[in-house]
């Protein structure tokens, strides 16, 4: 596989100083770090600042996309899922297939673009990556159902999108009609068998991770099953990215939890947030590099009718099809679906996607760059006015005595460190006594200010003890389950006795309330997230 790039060292060591920068100086501007990073991407690229970067489409899927997926799926967690399942899997499945099909025949009628083309290019645009609108929800306290509907349809929708690129690119390539019959039977056969592929590799996976107890061959493990689902769906020629999102998500919420101790958890967990960081970094500085200002410039009246044509399609996926995935009990709120419509943002994956076209494919540059166009406008644009947005409709959860007990929690601990940390550099001897004196009472009074508040807010309100309790007991569950799987790994106890207790610890967890783990936001308007 073919995965060539001209990213030479200096280079890449260079981008990832520029994009600690650009980490560092977000702490005091109010802007999502993959927006600024698309911003100073788009700066370089203008005058020049580094060497120009190519990058084979190929480059972007194999080396970035899988550490990014991997490490959203290995964190998505399947109680907090199961409420939004049904949004996610209309919006990912048929909305790509109604997404796909509006923008093309726009594209077709209002651009001239003949129809198979003008419909992979729909195909390309139906991948949302809504990365810096996820990060700003997090800070801004959305309602977490919401923001499980964004992240799920965003994360599904990546394979579902490439799987119908796939197999509508092959009609084209091969000059064969497009019967939607062939289309949609080709395009399950190959989301099916990737899922089933990633699967049978994550369950692979955790089965080895019961084996051994050494929190450096587990993360090596884990690594492995990213990049190896990948590659081997490729072989198989089925869906490359549903495997690694399938992969993941198995290893993630089943293998993580019955075979790897906290300690690797904890390791494994730090790896992935630093691989999925750094690619993140990465992958939105070099897309703004390759941003080619006169080439989006000469094509601008065609970006413009395709963002009109993507806007269409994203008002009827998410206006026309949310009515059938809301129920009673879990209902889409107009609010949200706003939020929805205009939180679709276009980014990496579609770039990919555009850029791996063949040379000699119909209308290939005006679609390359119009896809740029969209990518740019909708990280741009509607990424910058979607937290005014979020204001406006106000859909912010509301800050419940939990996650008031939940932040003070956070700020002892903080306080806490603080003082050991303090402690060291006197014992060290890089502070004087005079200030160490000083800093060490002002920070055991804004302790002692914080215990009196937590026992005031405990005391004062039977629900935060309640809460409480809870955590500590589900806490107390995850150390009895790592226990019995350190004795399993050692030959103390018969699997017959270790899978009857590990299911008595699953119930009992499962019996607990969600949310407990540092989500007070467990229970909104729109139902429990």
């Amino acid at each position: 596989m073919e995965i060539a790039s001209n990213l030479n060292v200096y280079v890449l060591l260079a981008l990832i100083m520029i994009a600690s920068a650009v980490a560092i100086a977000i702490k005091w501007v109010k802007l999502p770090y993959s927006i600024a990073l698309v911003l100073v991407g788009l700066c370089i690229g203008i005058f020049h600042l580094l060497p120009p970067v190519s990058m084979s489409p190929q480059f972007i899927l194999v080396v970035f996309l899988p550490a990014l997926l991997f490490e959203a799926a290995w964190n998505l967690d399947w109680r907090a899922l199961r409420t939004t399942i049904k949004p996610v899997a209309v919006l990912a499945t048929l909305g790509v297939f109604v997404s796909a099909t509006v923008v093309g025949f726009s594209f077709h009628i209002l651009a001239g673009v003949a129809l198979s083309s003008a419909l992979v290019f729909g195909a390309i645009v139906s991948a949302t990556d809504p990365i810096s609108v996820l990060s700003l929800f997090k800070k801004m306290g959305v309602e977490r159902r919401l923001t499980m509907i964004l992240e799920g349809e965003s994360l599904v929708n990546d394979g579902t999108a490439v799987a119908l690129f796939r197999v509508l690119l092959a009609c084209v390539v091969a000059n064969q009609p497009l019967i939607w019959t062939n289309v949609t039977s080709e395009f399950l056969l190959v989301t099916l068998v990737g899922t089933l592929v990633g699967a049978v590799v994550g369950y692979g996976a955790s089965f080895l991770t019961k084996l051994f107890d050494d929190h450096l061959l587990e993360l090596t493990l884990t690594l492995i099953v990213a990049y190896g689902s990948y590659l081997l769906a490729e072989q198989l020629q089925v869906s490359s990215v549903i495997s690694v999102l399938s992969a993941g998500f198995v290893i993630g919420n089943y293998g993580s939890r019955t075979a790897m101790s906290a300690s690797t958890r904890l390791v494994v967990n730090t790896f992935w947030e630093y691989a999925a960081f750094l690619s993140e970094s990465l992958l939105f500085l070099l897309i703004g590099m390759q941003m080619k200002i006169p080439l989006l410039i000469t094509y601008a009246p065609l970006i413009g009718t395709g963002i009109l044509s993507v806007l269409l399609s994203r008002i009827v996926v998410v206006y026309v099809l949310t009515p059938f995935a809301s129920t009673r009990k879990n209902p889409i709120p107009l609010k949200w679906r706003h939020i929805l419509f205009w939180g679709g943002l276009r980014g990496s994956l579609c770039l990919a996607m555009a850029l791996s076209l063949p040379s000699d494919f119909p209308y290939r540059e005006p679609i390359v760059v119009t896809s740029f166009g969209v990518a740019l406008f909708t990280l741009l644009f509607q990424g910058l006015t979607m937290e005014p947005l979020v204001k406006v409709l106000g859909v912010r959860a509301s800050h419940s005595s939990r996650a008031t007990y939940l932040d003070l929690i956070e700020d002892l601990q903080k306080q806490q460190a603080d003082l050991m940390k303090l402690e060291q550099a006197f014992d060290a001897r890089k502070i004087q006594k005079k200030k160490y004196s000083v800093q060490k009472k002002l920070l055991e009074e804004k302790r002692q200010d914080t215990e009196s508040m937590i026992i005031e807010l405990q005391q004062g309100d039977k629900t935060v003890a309640e809460f409480e309790e809870i955590r500590l007991r589900k806490a107390l569950l995850e150390a009895q389950k790592d226990c019995v799987n350190a004795m399993a790994k050692r030959g103390i106890i018969s699997a017959s006795i270790i899978e009857s207790y590990l299911l008595q610890i699953d119930a009992e967890l499962d019996q607990l309330k969600q949310g407990v783990s540092g989500n007070p936001d467990q229970e909104t308007s729109g139902g429990k997230a």
